[in-house]
């Protein structure tokens, strides 16, 4: 009996080893904590084992295990966590999400979220706080300075001007090409055009207007994400409209369980960032003689006389109003989202003024577990009024012309005309009220979406958009200004409709613990269409009316260009370990645009990643928390734009009652090929101290081949434009991106952010029988030419001579002096010199946030290297004496330079010694000063720039209603373009002459001038 009391504890143990070690079934449901939904996709595995499963679309598991076993549950953002079986048959989890990896999930092409760490390619990405950071209501500008390898451009500081965006350099040779990103909404392409007015070559108008940007009609507090794909690899999936990059913005939507109202207002104030300097020491007058004069070369003024600064008088202070209200909530089964926003501006000259109104409506509907819907609306109104600007005539060009003895602001006569001391200009105010653009935008984006999950293996997706706007301007000249004597008016309505349909379907298997895949094919359809009706009327019969049934004589355009693209695409993804990542995508587009022979084209791409810290098993103790190595190549297409290929046809205004037909003079290549860019990458990612720390390092490499550019022929083959595929560009681009986390505590937190990036791109040929291609040659002595072997932006013109032929004398690089004691420009006129380019050496951005207990604090610092500009109309502050230069006036000078007292096959240089009068005749002379790339504009265009500042307090909960009606509330002071010092004379130099669909940068001078702009800010939740 002894002896079986001795076994019976051997013979339980071994029962309950025996039920520990068998298998039984368990089920469960894996939930969300943030909404308790159901997480569909949840990898269910049993530790230290090849087994598992995944939930279903209810976010049910079914699998077997022992009750010894432990069941791990994971799920990209958020929290694994580990249950032990035992005696249970029925294990439901709820998942808590995980910040830190939520942070790093960015929304990739075709709006797929996907972990960083899989990537083999750069991607940037911003989040909503970073908008209500700065403030802008065009929401480009929030990117500069903080997005590497991304330049944003703003046209100008009228109301509602618009800015570019440059991903990495220019890309096509053409003046008229797009090098600009794609944009896509909630997994929906939409336009970010820049529709600018066009030239009225019939009156001889130039006409120049800062017109916004598309984009720049969303409402920036309706943005959730903004991710920047920069290479052709992270962009590829969108085909041919993406060859310069794309940039994903994802919107808000609501979420379940509760209903969230918030309210936010600014109110800013902004003034001119800069203005050239003037002379105020000499007054109206020529030689030295007082006379009613545009020119102030006369005698010194008078003490005690009234001195006027122009653009003192002329600039004034402008305002913005904002406010934005959404409302967002649902329930399990439903979601919402809604928002109403009303921005005004008035600009810092007379008649500048935008507004935009945007109502925006979107909602998910989850019909079952396996099947969801969503659709989204978004109605914007907009438009304003801003003077015309331009290089030969507009306020800003007068105002440089007007006098400092004269007050610009007293300029109408008792009778309401307008006052001018000189006949050979406009009043700038008077032209600002009288010369001016008006337009009028309405503009609907909308998507409807169906998302299907027959298993938790298998998704189907179709999304439907439409971007439809229409865009009403009026051009405005009174009766009598200069611009137009007799008066004109032209009135432009574009058109413009862009429906998109892509269809998804993604399947993921897991094969064993080490090694998964994904596989997404899919189909896009794209349909743009658009319209353009000018009709423009001159000679006014009665003037003051602005009607356009008010003029004698009329001419009318219309242009209805059509574009059809579609694509179908692969994307594999394979995964092993979780540490290696190889990503094989393909894609074939069809375009209307390209003869039928070459319409269809295929492209590739390739790109991996490797975690390395995980596979030499460093941790978060060691210095190097995280390590990672990436590698890309991929090649896409860019189309033609409508109506390139072949010859065409138009009508000619009726002449005598008699009307007729011409040939275009620009006839296109019936073989012509889409354009081709090849990019190869390479990048590191490394985190230290926990990371702590994060560096990024990337080098990038783009070739565009099979150029699509008009080459000019001879006119006597009746044309004067072919259009063909000829032309290589390269790009390289070198790109470092550092933040760190210096202190983290509960009540203090400070974050610093570095980035430096550089692109260089070369011209590697042209076109046969092409030796140079010319950008917008507005200014008669410095131009933007393209030849092979020059670079994009490559400034051309006369540089003073220099001593070249001494390499080892004392006087070589000195300036050149003539006979005449005054330097030397090369002669002839007819040869063009390199002079500079207009592109920055390097780019960066210094930024910092700081947050101690309820106060938070950010700046942002831009630096630009390098880089020359041309003030277009710098001369006239020389021709006019106003310029702050030009105060140095009859006086007897010698030139810091050596005169050649040899003979041209033999010099012998010394010391120039040569007197010469700095006169008035001396300023207004071409060759001898204005002529010269060292004064008639043409100057370096670094920069640092306190970009942004923001300062902001949330309010305790103490000093909130008790009820807890408001949930949150915060105030806030924000400034943008604050501070900056160049050594650009002038305005700042930032801002563009051609606007923001130009390819001709580094122009500038005749826009209305960039404004600093400071917001009182308040924000409430309730």
């Amino acid at each position: 009996m002894k002896n079986v009391l001795y076994l019976l504890p051997l013979v339980f143990f071994f029962c309950v080893g025996s039920l520990l070690a068998q298998e039984k079934n368990i089920s469960g449901v894996v939930r969300s904590a943030a909404d308790n939904l159901p997480l569909a996709g949840v990898s269910v595995k049993i530790k230290n084992s090849s087994e598992g499963t995944q939930t279903n679309p209810d976010g049910k598991f079914v699998l077997n295990a022992s009750p010894s076993d432990v069941l791990v549950f994971s799920y990209l953002g958020f929290l694994s966590l580990e249950r032990t079986v035992g005696m249970d048959n029925v294990i439901n989890v709820t998942m808590q999400e995980d910040t830190k990896t939520l942070s790093e999930v960015v929304v990739t092409a075709l709006g797929v979220r996907q972990n960083k760490r899989s990537l083999g390619y750069s991607v940037q990405e911003l989040s909503s706080k970073d908008f209500e950071a700065t403030n802008q209501t065009n929401p480009l500008n929030a990117l500069k300075g903080k997005i590497v390898g991304v330049q944003i451009t703003g046209s100008g500081g009228a109301a509602g001007a618009g800015s570019r965006v440059q991903v990495r350099g220019i890309n096509s040779l053409s003046p008229s090409a797009d090098n600009q990103p794609l944009f896509v909404i909630d997994g929906i392409p939409v336009s970010n055009a820049t529709d600018n007015f066009a030239t009225n070559a019939s009156i001889g108008i130039s006409d120049n207007f800062q017109t916004p940007n598309r984009i720049s009609d969303l409402n920036p507090d309706d943005i959730e994400t903004m991710t920047v794909l920069k290479g052709p690899a992270a962009s590829v999936l969108y085909g041919l409209r993406a060859a310069n990059g794309a940039i994903v913005i994802t919107t808000k939507s609501g979420k379940s369980g509760r209903t969230e109202v918030s309210y936010k207002t600014s109110y800013s104030l902004d003034n001119v960032v800069k203005t050239p300097p003037i002379q105020t020491r000499y007054g109206n007058g020529n030689n030295g003689a007082l006379a009613s004069s545009v020119n102030t070369w006369g005698p010194p003024i008078v003490p005690g006389t009234a001195v006027y600064n122009p653009y003192d008088s002329f600039f004034g202070t402008g305002h913005q109003f904002q406010n934005s209200l959404s409302i967002s909530g649902g329930n399990e089964k439903a979601t919402y989202y809604t928002s109403f926003s009303n921005f005004d501006q008035n600009g810092v000259t007379p008649n500048s003024e935008y507004g935009k109104t945007s109502i925006k409506l979107s909602a998910n509907y989850r019909a079952s577990e396996k099947l969801k819907f969503d659709a989204s609306a978004n109605y914007i109104k907009s438009g304003g009024t801003n003077p015309r600007t331009g290089i030969s005539s507009g306020a800003i060009f007068y105002l440089m012309r007007h006098t400092n003895t004269v007050d610009p602001a007293d300029y109408l006569n008792p009778d309401g005309s307008q006052k001018v001391y000189n006949a050979a200009i406009d009043n700038p105010f008077y032209f600002a009220e009288n010369s001016f653009l008006t337009d009028n935008v309405n503009r609907i984006i909308g998507t409807a979406g169906i998302d299907y999950s027959p298993n938790s293996w298998l998704n189907f997706n179709y999304k439907l958009g439409i971007d439809n706007y229409s865009d009403f301007r009026q051009s405005y000249n009174e009766v009598g200004l200069l611009v137009s004597r007799q008066g004109s008016m032209t009135e432009q309505r574009i058109g413009y409709t862009e429906i998109n349909s892509n269809l998804l379907a993604r399947a993921t298997k897991q094969f064993n613990n080490d090694f998964s895949a994904t596989l997404l094919v899919g189909q896009s359809i794209t349909d743009i269409k658009r319209s353009n009706l000018t009709t423009t009327g001159t000679q006014a019969v009665v003037a003051g009316l602005e009607s356009i049934n008010n003029y004698v004589v009329y001419n009318t355009t219309s242009v209805k260009p059509e574009r059809y693209i579609m694509g179908i695409f692969g994307d594999l993804k394979l995964n092993y370990k979780n540490q290696l990542f190889l990503d094989l995508t393909a894609r074939n587009d069809w375009s209307s645009t390209l003869p039928k022979n070459n319409r269809s084209f295929f492209y590739p791409s390739a790109s991996l990643s490797y975690i390395f810290s995980d596979a030499l098993k460093l941790d978060n103790d060691s210095f190097l928390s995280f390590g990672k190595l990436r590698a890309s190549y991929a090649e896409v297409g860019k189309d033609a734009d409508p109506y390139q290929i072949g010859m065409y046809y138009t009508t000619l205004q009726a002449f005598s009652g008699v009307s007729g037909i011409t040939r275009v003079t620009t006839f296109g290549s019936e073989t012509l090929k889409p354009e081709r860019t090849k990019g190869l990458e390479f990048g590191t990612e490394l985190r230290f101290l926990r990371d702590r720390v994060m560096l990024d390092i990337n080098y990038a490499i783009t070739n565009s081949i099979d150029q699509i550019v008009p080459v000019p022929v001879s006119f006597a083959s009746g044309f004067d434009l072919w259009v063909t595929n000829a032309g290589e560009i390269r790009n390289n681009s070198l790109e470092l991106l550092l933040n760190a986390n210096l202190i983290k505590s509960t009540d203090f937190n400070l974050d610093v952010n570095l980035n430096w990036s550089q692109t260089k791109g070369r011209v590697l040929s042209m076109p046969d029988g092409v030796n140079e291609i010319i950008f917008n040659p507005e200014s008669p002595w410095n131009k933007q030419i393209i030849k092979t072997g020059g670079r994009p932006g490559d400034w051309y013109g006369w540089p003073y001579i220099r001593v070249k032929d001494d390499p080892t004398g004392e006087h070589n690089g000195e300036l050149l002096i003539g006979a005449d004691g005054y330097p030397i420009v090369p002669q002839p006129l007819s040869e063009n010199y390199l002079i500079g380019n207009a592109f920055p050496d390097w780019v960066g951005g210094l930024g910092s946030s700081i947050s101690y207990k309820n106060f938070d604090f950010s700046f942002q610092f831009n630096f630009r290297r390098g880089g020359y500009v041309n003030d277009i109309v710098k001369w006239q502050r020389y021709v006019t004496g106003i310029g702050a230069e030009t105060e140095m006036r009859n006086t007897i000078v010698v030139f810091n330079g050596v005169k050649n007292v040899g003979t041209a096959a033999a010099p012998q240089y010394v010391p120039n010694d040569i007197q010469v009068n700095i006169d008035q005749n001396f300023y207004n002379n071409a060759f001898q000063y204005r002529l010269s790339s060292e004064n008639n504009g043409f100057q370096d265009a670094s920069w640092i720039r306190l970009q942004n500042v923001a300062l902001g307090y949330r309010l305790p909960k103490s000093a909130l209603p008790k009820n807890g009606f408001v949930k949150s509330a915060s105030i806030s002071v924000t400034a943008n373009n604050l501070w900056v010092t160049t050594p650009f004379v002038g305005f700042d130099p930032e801002s563009s002459t051609y606007g923001s669909a130009s390819n001709a940068v580094g122009y500038v001078g005749t826009g209305i001038p960039a404004t600093r702009n400071i917001y009182f800010g308040l924000n409430v939740t309730f």
